[in-house]
């Protein structure tokens, strides 16, 4: 029981003086302006670019079932295929 407690104990000390040692993203701390400006741009890049990839098919999609005769235009609000 101690030991587990020596344990817990070591492991909330490493979750607490790590972090400031290790500096999780070494690059994100580039001094250059450049660097950091490349890293934000590709980050907001890659956050935006699978949410407009999911978008996008599912404009696609709609599009596609309109074109099919799924969906009337007096359900267009509704979202559900004419019966």
């Amino acid at each position: 029981m101690i030991r587990r407690r020596w344990m817990v104990a070591i492991v909330l000390l490493l979750f607490v003086a790590v972090p400031d040692v290790a500096h999780a993203c070494s690059v994100c701390f580039d001094p250059r302006e450049e660097n950091r400006f490349a890293f934000l741009a590709t980050t907001v890049f890659l956050s935006v670019f699978p949410l407009s990839l999911v978008g996008g098919v599912g404009l696609w999609l709609r599009k596609r079932a309109r074109e099919l005769g799924g969906f009337s235009t007096e359900d267009e609000g509704t979202g559900r295929p004419d019966a």
